[in-house]
């Protein structure tokens, strides 16, 4: 039973994902030795001095390898736990064991708020009970001359029960703490050659596969029933890359904030679409938000500020998710502030790096076209091509040639680049936007939802005759993602993240505020039942009073019953007759167990020696054997009338 806790914390630390695989089984070595230590029945007990140096070494080595603070005491811990639990123990070894596993489990618990954890919580708390219970059952044990039977473990599913129903009410009523509960960024955040994200440089010249990243990167939930949110939802731009250097797309210094967020010109008359972004924290802190004129509502206590590349991101990197409002008025473009002599020759210029994409769009749309139908043939030429993550092309030389001429086939980083070039080499501005399409419809939730899959790359060009950057998205359908597809499992998927949702948005998200509208809303509910003036002073008065006898009912029980158990011995409320019956002399001690006091009470009375034996061998076997009270209560107020008989008699030895 003592092993339980700490593979009970060791698991919950390992689901959490802010260690490696190799860490997590590291940490697991020392429990498992241990484990077949145990299992062996080996005694380690003369190479207890060995082992504790060995300890001290291995801490010694992690402070020398720097490897961080809270990794160096998470690897010490488990070290401690495994040599403890190696060794032979006593009780106070199998409490530092427990103590151990609970600091473990404390780590755990600050660095995550996902859902997961929840079931982890529980199961350490049931693990701890049971471990507290068999450590209490022995040490009793050790005091009883019969045997006293397995430990009472059947109790500890119902403690857990109560103990969960307690947390919940006390999680309700209790005032919040407005602080971010999640440890590293989720995912990383690499744009090719690695696993997909959001990236803020785009380098077609890096090597190797792009991998699908499932992290959930924000979640859309319409205002409306009927919402009609694809459409305009449909791109969410984070920022844009201007620059182009060799074979790199970058931000550039003097990119504009994006002219639709904080536009106060005249607001459309249409009815304007309503959203909430549930934004999840990530390694790149721009919010994706839709294209149109728009009115933001971020959460209390969060502002937002320009970023980079034309972005908005929080004043303050957060570690949590965070809801920001959103009012749309779709527009058929992004209004550009003020496109200057300078900033348009910037935004035309491709480099020695366009040749073979001036070629193709020779090709494909020859004659001298307008921005808008030069940009729709090249489109349509370019979604011919093949859709794929495997990077065929990023080991060429010159990435986009390799793309245009050869393989025909890439990612959207590929598509957007050379859209974009060929559109620079025949003097339309243009440059590659970054942020997320929209992800599949979760109907068990009713959002969509928007992983690091979703992350794209499109372009954006300039159109000078509207002053509008105008969208234009070359790259081909994606394959749907796991959550879009049909079957039992993407349906489990769609459930599994529904609630993970609802767990962080009604429980993790869990404020002053709304404590408040909960209240507000029995305050409704009660002003909203018809009843009469009559029927519901009744009511009010009934509740009052059923509230008056509750509290007047506990007050009785607990001053009956010495105050809920103190002053009684063993915390045994059934001997409470038998206490008020022996009187001031013989009052238990703090502390005192039901046997041990009972074992004094002979010493006053040895008549009454053997009954007072049997009812502490009743008091055993209720308090460590489950047994019932009622024999005990009986037991307890006959021994009390029969005190009552004649005085006690004088202390021995006095």
């Amino acid at each position: 039973m003592d092993h339980v806790p700490p593979w009970l914390a060791w698991g919950a630390l390992a689901t959490t994902g802010a260690y490696t695989w190799e860490e997590v089984g590291g940490m697991a070595l020392p429990l498992a030795a241990a484990a077949f230590v145990e299992h062996r029945r080996l005694d380690l007990h003369r190479f207890r001095r060995p082992l504790e140096v060995a300890a001290l070494a291995v801490f010694l080595f992690l402070v020398a390898a720097r490897t961080g603070v809270l990794p160096t005491v998470v690897n010490t811990l488990f070290m401690l736990c495994g040599v403890r639990l190696a060794l032979p123990r006593g009780l106070p070894q199998r409490r530092q064991v427990l103590l151990m596993g609970f600091l473990l489990f404390l780590t755990t618990a600050v660095s995550t708020s996902d859902l997961d954890f929840l079931l982890w919580a529980v199961l350490w708390a049931a693990g701890a009970a049971a471990a507290l219970v068999q450590q209490a059952w022995d040490q009793a044990s050790e005091r009883v001359a019969t045997p006293a039977g397995p430990a009472p473990l059947g109790r500890v599913p119902r403690w857990t029960v109560a103990a969960v129903v307690v947390a919940a009410g006390c999680f309700v009523i209790l005032p919040r703490l407005r602080a971010g509960v999640r440890g590293l960024p989720l995912g990383l955040q690499t744009p090719v050659g690695g696993q997909a994200g959001l990236p803020t440089v785009l380098d077609l010249s890096a090597r190797g596969p792009l991998e699908g990243g499932t992290e959930v990167a924000l979640r859309v939930v319409p205002g409306q029933p009927d919402p009609g949110l694809a459409g305009p939802f449909g791109l969410l731009k984070a920022l844009v890359l201007e620059d182009l250097r060799d074979q790199r797309w970058e931000r550039a210094a003097d990119t504009p904030r994006r002219f639709s967020v904080g536009w106060r010109g005249p607001v459309p008359p249409d009815r304007p679409l309503e959203a909430t972004l549930y934004v999840n924290p990530a390694p790149v802190q721009a919010l994706p938000l839709p294209y149109g004129f728009q009115a933001l509502e971020p959460p209390d206590g969060e502002t937002l500020r320009p970023g980079p590349g034309g972005a908005l991101r929080w004043t303050v990197p957060v570690r949590r998710i965070l809801p920001l409002r959103v009012q749309l008025h779709p527009l058929p473009g992004e209004p550009e502030r003020g496109m200057t002599a300078q900033r348009l020759a910037d935004l035309t210029a491709a480099g020695d790096q366009a040749g073979a994409a001036l070629r193709f769009s020779r090709r494909e749309a020859p004659g001298d076209l307008p921005p808008a139908e030069l940009a729709a043939r090249l489109t349509t030429a370019l979604r011919a091509f093949r859709y794929t993550l495997d990077n065929p092309s990023g080991g060429a030389a010159r990435p986009v040639d390799d793309f245009l001429e050869r393989t025909r086939a890439g990612h959207c980083e590929y598509f957007a680049s050379a859209l974009a070039l060929m559109l620079r080499a025949r003097g339309v501005a243009a440059r590659v936007a970054v942020g997320y399409r929209l992800g599949p419809w979760i109907p068990e939730g009713g959002y969509w939802l928007v992983t690091q899959n979703e992350a794209h790359s499109w372009v954006e060009f300039y159109d000078p005759e509207a002053r509008l950057w105008r969208i234009a998205d070359p790259t081909p359908p994606a394959p749907p993602s796991a959550f879009g597809a049909g079957g039992v499992a993407a349906a489990a998927a769609r459930m599994a993240d529904a609630l993970r949702f609802r767990w962080d948005r009604y429980v993790v998200r869990f404020s002053d505020e709304d404590q408040v509208q909960g209240l507000a809303w029995l305050q409704d509910g009660w002003d909203r039942l018809r009843l009469g003036p009559g029927l519901g002073a009744l009511l009010k008065a009934a509740a009052l009073v059923g509230a008056a006898g509750a509290l007047a009912w506990a007050a009785w029980r607990f001053f009956a019953r010495g105050g809920a158990g103190d002053g009684l011995p063993g915390r045994i409320t059934e001997l409470a007759p038998l206490v008020r019956a022996a009187g001031t002399p013989s009052e238990p001690f703090t502390g005192e167990t039901a046997r041990a006091w009972l074992a004094r009470l002979a010493l006053l009375r040895p008549d009454r020696a053997p009954a007072l034996a049997a009812l502490a061998q009743e008091a055993d076997a209720v308090t460590y054997g489950g047994k019932g009270r009622a024999a005990l209560a009986r037991l307890a107020q006959t021994e009390a009338a029969a005190w009552r008989i004649g005085d006690p008699a004088p202390r021995v030895g006095s």
